[in-house]
Formats: C-alpha cells, sequence, structure tokens
C-alpha cells in the first residue's frame, strides 16, 4: 500500500467536475460524441487515485470499452496516481497508469504536484490580462480532445475554455448619438453641418476661384459659400429627381423642368460651376515619379476633413463592423477595381468602419490599388489602420469583419490592445487548428505521417457533421469554430466562446422554419457585421452621383452622401418627435435650406433649351402680340408675376386671333396683359 495519505473521494469528484463541468445548455457535438467515454475513464481514475484496486480490476473485466476511449482528463492526470501493486487481469487503462508511476517514482512522504493541487486551495494563476477581460485559459481547462482527432499533433489549439467572459450588454451600450448637445427639433442643415462646416464650404470656395484663375477662364465669376450651398443643394435634389441629362432640369418642357432648380441658378452658371470646381492646388501636385505622390491627391483635403468631422461628431459605439464598399465609375482611372461578386462591379474600393447598428461611418479609406510593397497582409493593414485612433485612445469594444481581413494573429492583436473581435475566416488561412486544413509538413518523416493521418481523420469527422453540429478548438485567447449549416461555416472570435449555444431558425424546403443548434458566435457575427450594409443601404436611394469624366468628382459625390448619411442618422437619435422625417423628406428639407430661397440668376431662363413645339397658322399673329410688351417686362422677375382674375373676359394676348378668338378672365399682374391660365400664361413668360 502506498504511504501517501489517502485523498477523498469528494475531494476528487469536486476537482473532476471543475475540469469537466460544462454549464446547461451549453454542449457541443464534440462533447456529445464523449460524455460516455469520459465517465467511464473518470471512474477507473477515481478507483486508481483511491487506491481501490480490486474494483478496477473489475471495472476493466466488465468495461472492454475504456480500453479503447480515454478521458481528456485522463493524459493530464497520470502523473498524479500512485505507485500500485499489480492486479492480475487490470485493465490498459490501469497498466498505463501503473507505468507512469513507474517510470518517475516519487519520493517518500512526497506527491506529485497534480494530488497536492487536488488536496490544497492553491492560489489561482496571475493572468497578464486585465480582470475584467478573457484572459487565457483556468489552470485545470487546458486539456485536449480526447477522441481519435487529439491535439497530438496540434500543440498550440486545444479544446479548453476562458477563464472569464466579457459582459455582451456593454457591447450594446452606448447608442449612437451626437457628440455636441442639439436641441430636439434641431434642423437638417445643423446637422449636415457638422460635416460640411463652414471651413469646408470656404476650402471648396477658395480652390474652385483658384482653379479658375489658374486656367484663365476671364467669363468665370468668383462664387461664395452661400452659392456653393445653392450648389449643394440643387446636386441633393437632382438625387431626387433623377432626370437622363442635368440639361433636362432647365428643359421648358412642364414634364421635365424642375422649378427649384431652374430658379435657382442658370444653366450656364451650374455648369461652370460643375467644370472649375477644385478641392486641392494642382500647382502644388507632387510629380508622378516623386516618392511623395499622392494618387487622391485632388481631393486628399476634403477626405482627411471628413475624416475628422465623422470622428468628432458622434459618440465611439462599443459594437463595430469593417467592411468595403463600391463607388460605380466606369471611365478610365488607375484606382478603379473590378469585383464580379459585389453589386457594383466597377469602381472605387473603399474600406469603412461603421456603427453595427445604424450603420454611421466613423472612417473610410480609399483603396489606391497595389504597390511596391507586399500584399500578403492586405487585409490585416486595413483593420489596423482603421483602428489606430481607437487604439491609441483605449478603446475596449467588438469589431465585426468577414473571412478578406481576418486571421488568427489579427485576432489576437486585437485582444492583446484590448479590443474583442468575430471574424468568418477561410479554411486556407495560416495557423487554423486540423479540423479544416492540412498540416505543414516538419521534415520528419514518422511525425509528418502521424499528423497526416489525425489531420484526414479530423477532416473526415468534420465533413460528417450533420446540420446543427460543430467542433471547436482555441488558442490563447482566440476561439475557433467549424459549423455545419447548408455549408460549412468557419468563424474566429475573442468575444464569444464556442461552447455557448444559441439556436437559429431556418427556412425548409415546404417553407416552414426549423430550429438548430449553433455556437453563439455565429448570431452575435450575423447580429453585428451589417453595419456598412446598413450604410449603404441609406446612401443609394437618393445618392446624388452623376456622370463624371473626372475620375475625382465620383469620390466627391461619394462624400456628400456620406455626410448625408450621417447627419439623417443623427437626427432620427436625437429627434423625440412621433412623425421623424424619412431620408428622402430629410434630404428635401436640408436641400431647401442650403438654397435659402436664393436666387444666383442674372437673367431668367435664358439659357434653358427650348421646347420644340409645332407652329400653327396664326404663328406670326402670335408672335406680334408677345413682342408687343417688352422683354424686360415680360421674361424678368418672374417671382411678381401672378394670375388675377377679372370681372370680365378679354381676348387672350398669346392664343387669340382674328379666326379664333379666345377669352380669358384672367390677366397678369405685373404684365396687365390678359392670358389663358394654360399653357398661354406660361408660355407667355417664359418663351
Amino acid at each position: 500500500m502506498s504511504r501517501n495519505k489517502p485523498i477523498s473521494d469528494d475531494l476528487i469528484a469536486q476537482e473532476l467536475e471543475e475540469m469537466f463541468g460544462i454549464p446547461d445548455g451549453m454542449i457541443s457535438e464534440d462533447d456529445l460524441e464523449e460524455s460516455d467515454s469520459e465517465q467511464g475513464a473518470e471512474e477507473d481514475l477515481v478507483r486508481v487515485l483511491t487506491g481501490d484496486d480490486v474494483l478496477l480490476s473489475s471495472t476493466a473485466i466488465s468495461s472492454p470499452s475504456s480500453s479503447t476511449c480515454q478521458s481528456p482528463s485522463l493524459p493530464r492526470l497520470q502523473s498524479a496516481s500512485r505507485s500500485t501493486p499489480a492486479v492480475p487481469h487490470q485493465s490498459p487503462s490501469a497498466s498505463r497508469l501503473q507505468s507512469a508511476s513507474r517510470s518517475a517514482p516519487l519520493p517518500p512522504q512526497q506527491q506529485s504536484p497534480s494530488v497536492a493541487r487536488l488536496q490544497s486551495d492553491a492560489a489561482p494563476i496571475a493572468s497578464p490580462y486585465p480582470p475584467d477581460r478573457i484572459d487565457g485559459v483556468s489552470e485545470l481547462s487546458d486539456f485536449s480532445s480526447s477522441d481519435s482527432d487529439s491535439d497530438i499533433d496540434e500543440t498550440d489549439w486545444k479544446k479548453q475554455e476562458w477563464t472569464q467572459n466579457p459582459d455582451l450588454s456593454y457591447f450594446d451600450t452606448p447608442h449612437i448619438q451626437s457628440s455636441k448637445q442639439l436641441p430636439n427639433r434641431t434642423k437638417p442643415l445643423t446637422y449636415f453641418g457638422l460635416f460640411f462646416s463652414d471651413d469646408v464650404l470656404q476650402m471648396i470656395v477658395d480652390q474652385t476661384n483658384l482653379y479658375a484663375s489658374q486656367v484663365g477662364n476671364r467669363n468665370w465669376t468668383p462664387t461664395t459659400v452661400e452659392e456653393i450651398k445653392a450648389f449643394l443643394g440643387v446636386l441633393i435634389q437632382m438625387g431626387i429627381h433623377v432626370l437622363p441629362s442635368i440639361e433636362d432640369y432647365w428643359s421648358s418642357d412642364p414634364v421635365l423642368q424642375v422649378p427649384e432648380i431652374a430658379e435657382t441658378m442658370t444653366l450656364k452658371r451650374f455648369q461652370h460651376i460643375m467644370k472649375h470646381l477644385h478641392l486641392n492646388d494642382n500647382s502644388q501636385m507632387p510629380a508622378r515619379d516623386s516618392d511623395d505622390y499622392d494618387k487622391l491627391y485632388k481631393i486628399r483635403p476634403l477626405l482627411e476633413k471628413l475624416n475628422e468631422k465623422c470622428q468628432e461628431s458622434a459618440i465611439t459605439t462599443n459594437s463595430q463592423s469593417i467592411d468595403e464598399c463600391m463607388i460605380k465609375f466606369k471611365g478610365r482611372s488607375s484606382l478603379k477595381q473590378y469585383m464580379p461578386m459585389k453589386p457594383v462591379k466597377r469602381g472605387y474600393k473603399v474600406w469603412v468602419r461603421a456603427d453595427s447598428s445604424t450603420g454611421y461611418v466613423y472612417m473610410f479609406r480609399i483603396y489606391t490599388g497595389k504597390t511596391d510593397t507586399t500584399e500578403t497582409g492586405l487585409g490585416s493593414n486595413v483593420i489596423k489602420s482603421l483602428c489606430e485612433p481607437l487604439i491609441r485612445a483605449n478603446y475596449r469594444g467588438h469589431f465585426a469583419f468577414d473571412n478578406f481581413f481576418s486571421s488568427t494573429d489579427l485576432l489576437q492583436y486585437l485582444f492583446d490592445h484590448e479590443i474583442y473581435s468575430t471574424a468568418t475566416v477561410r479554411s486556407d488561412r495560416q495557423d487554423l487548428p486540423l479540423l479544416v486544413k492540412k498540416p505543414k509538413l516538419t521534415g520528419d518523416k514518422e511525425a509528418d505521417s502521424k499528423t497526416a493521418e489525425a489531420s484526414k481523420r479530423q477532416n473526415a469527422r468534420v465533413k460528417k457533421m450533420k446540420r446543427g453540429k460543430w467542433k471547436w478548438r482555441v488558442k490563447r485567447n482566440v476561439a475557433f469554430a467549424v459549423w455545419r449549416d447548408t455549408k460549412q461555416v468557419t468563424v474566429l472570435s475573442t468575444a464569444f466562446h464556442p461552447k455557448q449555444r444559441r439556436t437559429c431558425s431556418r427556412t425548409q424546403k415546404d417553407g416552414t422554419k426549423k430550429a438548430y443548434n449553433c455556437p453563439q458566435m455565429i448570431p452575435e457575427y450575423t447580429k453585428r457585421m451589417g453595419g456598412v450594409d446598413r450604410f449603404d443601404q441609406k446612401r443609394t436611394p437618393y445618392a446624388v452621383g452623376r456622370k463624371s469624366k473626372k475620375w475625382w468628382k465620383r469620390i466627391f459625390y461619394f462624400l456628400i452622401d456620406l455626410a448625408i448619411t450621417n447627419a439623417y442618422i443623427l437626427y432620427k437619435s436625437n429627434s423625440r418627435v412621433h412623425n421623424v422625417m424619412t431620408q428622402k423628406y430629410f434630404r428635401i428639407a436640408l436641400s431647401k435650406e442650403l438654397i435659402n430661397n436664393l436666387s444666383f440668376r442674372k437673367r431668367s431662363f435664358h439659357s434653358m433649351p427650348k421646347y420644340n413645339i409645332k407652329k400653327s397658322k396664326q404663328s406670326n399673329e402670335r408672335q406680334k402680340t408677345v413682342h408687343s410688351v417688352p422683354d424686360g417686362l415680360r421674361t424678368e422677375q418672374l417671382g411678381e408675376h401672378w394670375p388675377v382674375e377679372i370681372e370680365t373676359y378679354k381676348r387672350c394676348r398669346l392664343c387669340s386671333t382674328k379666326t379664333n378668338n379666345k377669352r380669358s378672365k384672367i390677366i397678369c399682374e405685373r404684365c396687365e396683359v390678359p392670358l389663358c391660365i394654360s399653357p398661354c400664361f406660361r408660355q407667355f413668360h417664359f418663351d
């Protein structure tokens, strides 16, 4: 009999329960597979440690399965077993325990470290991470999978738990709102001014006037901040009233013409502003072959200012997503990308960091294409670039991004900087468990052969999983799960452990809904990933974008839409009224405030394209009646020409002739000319 002091059964059972205990309702597919074998192995282990050799022998005879299936705890606690005398007909489990004892004999009156831990209340291992963080694994939880897909060939990826999980409610607060205290009924222009402030508008005015002087346009009249505001208001209204060409907005055809636009400025003036619009000084642009050459030089000042405004104008939420969106452009540009799987297949690619629930954009970067440096870490570099301001500010929150960006090293990097993250991952990424990838050869034939065999066995098991089942592994603070939906889904997370179970409903072929089990990281990823898509959904219906030969103007239109969308999100979050404006009416109200009832017309409608009307036989006579009123009185100051009803009928000065006498009781208040209300009144003043 061993000279060591026996250990109580209750203490051993308590320790084993802590090691293998799983909260109710949180059982993965692996645990279901191994529960039977673990129970038998634990019974053998208790009997060995308590010295009950007779029971161990009987168990070995009656339970042949114990020789082929080993519990995950057994490899860890073999060293804790005491030396036992040989017993006839012992099970293979007992033999392995005895051989382990003999290979490492203990000094007299000295216990093994494992047994000592079971007998004493040892202090927990100090963690390098803050106490309210997920800080690695517990002291007794770093056991590996005990089934045939053991971790003998994966030294880092193990089936282990986290000691602490984050408070999920922390990720859902605070809600998006303006960083400035604004009254409840603040007008849309105030929200828009958070992004296109007076200094931004003044920069546009200065650079536009500078470019006009550089090209030597003698007919150019310097623009002002008020006129640029009206110009932006016209662009916003054009996004609501979409017509085939810009000239149509000034057409005399009532079907096409938009009076609000036509009365703000002439077509010629609008085209002049469009032609000379600039955001940076061309004379200071670096040469193409210089080291400081910038592909986005023409629009760089506005990009930087708007990025600053977006981060300053709203509080930072704790759940954000990072994704890409496209700016449609089919012209010639070295920045243009082709994305065959996207709704917008050709255009500029923009990396965006946005709030998960509302789509508010905090930061964005325009992809300028491949450079001389390596592109192997493009996705990781994008994430680090967009997160850099938050890391400097000691931000603690959650990010979600897709498999273009994700890698094990990236998630660990973010975790080390106190940022949680969840992402899908491509199965061919480096440093993933052998559950989904082929092993990396080391040159040792024997070891490589064992690793390849284990990997093949694990891959086969993953492929045979039924819908709603999953397998998982953990490496340091990064958890990996492969879940079977209609297809195989692979996810990485530092926030949600794959043992935490949820259910998700799926529509069957007959239209019914069916619930399937899934790891918690699946629905959480779906919930927190859609921020950039929500931004795109709000931006596109009334976008101000127009066709342009200049490559950078498409980006300029995108920035206007971004500012309007962010302004609308802040308006909705701050509004406490019941009838909140839709984005369409928000844009209409904003355009009217920008125009502010100002007119920048020197002459009214002289630049409008004429609507061709077939001339009648009375055309000559009608022209005489029209020209009997001076043009200065007839076509200017249109806001003062109002129809007034008189007591008697009089001949219409436009359409009435000797052969076709037409009379009307309506006269123009300013011209004092009788006219038919339709269509003569309009044609008389516009033609």
